[in-house]
């Protein structure tokens, strides 16, 4: 983007000064898939998916320009997510695709509580990953990345060269580790790479249950602690009904309004979304990140907790155009 200034010096001599403004730009990294869920063991809905996916509509709609490093199916799930995501501002240059299985998909059951216990379908195990990662991130971008995609084996060469590389540039990366029950039986071998990414971020944002499933510490306290040893990086504690913990150079913590949710799966990606919007609108550089001040830190969670909240209430992954135009206005 190209702005145009005319400036007018001491001796009123006026010129046209052109000025290359490059907009900030928000990465996410991860799998595509077809979201079916179901309520009393009948599906009842069915939506484009996949935590990153997620974010990166709810940034689209929200305004930011972001694009989804992924890949898809050449079949009829995978030219439905494209096409929804392009519906939706999302770039989707950066999602390969491939022709020797089909898209992926994730059962989501939902408990009495809105709460979901997945079962995935992923048609590539072991196989080649297809993803290419982008050459054109500039400094203060924000990268987001996370879930079971950032601790693959087969993956994690690629991904680390990327995420170092980004680091170099100056890039802001968010990692998110959204470790599920049901990858427990793996941890002792993705530990390393969970702490390697870790160590990568600028912002650790993990939920009460990552942190009691990766180390089994269930305080926030313990959480900063532990993680301590590993990075640096700032954390944001999520703990569901019982608030919102940020830990900079000090503790900051928000108690958050009580709401009886229809699905919460998508409410962690679209706080993530969030913390990455506010980034991007507030102007933050990577310098700042622990630099920021109590009330910047209280409007970001504020804000965050707003948008999952109504992501909450139904059972779409990401905030709605009408959430969004009430936010505009």
């Amino acid at each position: 983007m190209i702005l145009a200034f005319r400036w007018t010096f001491s001796n009123n001599f006026e010129a046209l000064v052109l000025i290359e403004y490059v907009m900030r730009k928000v990465y996410t990294i991860g799998d595509c898939v077809l979201d079916l869920f179901f309520e009393d063991d009948k599906p009842v809905e069915a939506r484009p998916g996949g935590s990153f996916l997620n974010s990166a509509v709810s940034l689209g709609r929200l305004g930011i320009k972001v694009s989804l490093i992924s890949e898809l199916g050449e079949d009829r799930v995978g030219m439905q997510i494209i096409k929804f995501l392009e519906q939706n501002a999302v770039d989707t240059q950066n999602i390969s695709r491939f022709t020797d299985t089909n898209s992926n998909l994730a059962l989501a059951f939902l408990d009495e509580h809105r709460n979901a216990d997945y079962a995935f379908y992923k048609t590539r195990a072991g196989k080649k990953s297809y993803i290419i990662f982008p050459d054109d991130v500039n400094k203060d971008d924000v990268i987001l990345f996370g879930s079971f995609l950032a601790i693959k084996e087969e993956f994690r060469s690629t991904l680390v060269s990327f995420l170092k590389s980004c680091k170099e540039k100056g890039a802001i990366i968010i990692y998110d580790p959204n470790f599920r029950a049901q990858h427990l039986p793996l941890l002792k071998d993705v530990l390393p790479y969970i702490k390697e990414n870790m160590a990568l971020a600028d912002i650790v944002k993990a939920s009460n249950e990552d942190f009691e499933l990766i180390c089994g510490v269930k305080k926030a306290t313990e959480a900063k602690h532990w993680l301590k040893g590993v990075s640096s990086a700032v954390l944001i504690y999520t703990a569901n009904k019982n608030g919102v913990f940020v830990y900079t150079d000090k503790l900051h913590s928000f108690v958050v309004p009580q709401i009886q949710p229809v699905s919460t799966v998508g409410a962690g990606d679209t706080f993530n979304a969030s913390i990455a919007h506010f980034i991007v609108t507030a102007n933050i550089g990577k310098k700042n990140i622990r630099l920021l001040k109590s009330e910047q830190i209280q409007e970001m969670v504020e804000f965050a907790v707003c948008c999952s909240q109504h992501v909450c209430m139904s059972f779409d992954n990401f905030v709605s155009p009408e959430f969004v135009r009430k936010l505009k206005k």
